[in-house]
């Protein structure tokens, strides 16, 4: 058995972090970090993605190694292309075709929603009491379009959740401190998300006499959740940094484009 210690309110192994909740509810709530799988660098070593050069069985081998080690088959793993939308897709058995979305919904247990992050924000949703999980991949843009409230909406409309029911994982991913933005991601947020200064903060920038800007994604879809009636308390944080902590997580900011990237899944066990 791998040895477990705690960083933030999450447990960790040698390849990912998970919420001690999800345990309580039959449940696996999981963010995977880059140590303990095999990719050479600049993928090393736990890397899920082929799109920025590593090889697909490397990407088989390290989702094999990470079902493993937290006890669910590999294959009942369903991920997507992820466009930074707002579109979300059901699914109830491992798909024969790769789906394109920023969520995916499932209400099979041993079927793991997952998205794959390397800064973006993933939110992991369990409703214990309908029996249903989404793994929802939120960037500047899928924040703006307000994906993490349009997946609950969802859940409600069609599977009858209750947000005072739902618990929620929110993984690591790049904070507010790390993540300085542009006008070019600054105007849409301003015209389209809610009280958007709430989530912006000024810096003077170390390089001129211009202040820089920076956003708080991590916020901005707590806020979303709290809003919709999700209680606080069911609202687990890793609070942790992609940027900020190279040992254990990918950065595309921080690394570029040739960067790993992570996943993070979500299910009921069966």
């Amino acid at each position: 058995m791998n040895k477990k210690v705690l960083i933030s309110n999450l447990t960790t192994a040698e390849t990912a972090l998970a919420f001690p909740v999800a345990d309580r509810l039959g449940a696996v709530m999981a963010f995977s970090i880059r140590t303990g799988g095999i990719s050479p660098a600049p993928f090393d070593s736990l890397n899920f993605s082929v799109s920025q050069g590593d090889s697909p069985e490397n990407v088989r081998r390290n989702l094999a190694i990470l079902g493993q080690r937290i006890g669910i088959d590999p294959e009942k793993i369903v991920t997507c292309r992820q466009v930074h939308g707002d579109r979300i897709h059901v699914v109830e058995s491992a798909p024969g075709e790769i789906l394109q979305a920023d969520a995916i919904i499932t209400t099979r247990a041993d079927i793991f929603p997952a998205i794959k992050t390397a800064d973006c924000i993933p939110i992991l949703i369990l409703d214990p009491v309908r029996k249903v999980a989404a793994a929802v991949h939120a960037g500047w843009r899928g924040t703006v379009l307000r994906i993490t409230r349009k997946t609950v909406e969802f859940m409600g409309n069609t599977f009858g959740s209750n947000p005072s029911q739902l618990v929620i994982g929110i993984g690591p991913g790049i904070g507010p401190c790390c993540y300085e933005v542009d006008d070019a991601v600054l105007k849409p947020f301003r015209k389209d998300f809610p009280d958007p200064e709430r989530f912006i903060s000024g810096h003077n920038s170390d390089r001129n006499s211009q202040k820089s800007y920076h956003l708080d994604l991590f916020t901005a879809n707590r806020s979303e959740l709290i809003a919709m009636g999700v209680p606080e308390q069911n609202i687990h944080a890793a609070n942790l940094c992609t940027a900020c902590h190279p040992a254990l997580f990918f950065s595309h900011r921080r690394d570029g484009a040739k960067s790993g990237r992570h996943i993070a899944l979500v299910g009921f066990r069966g």
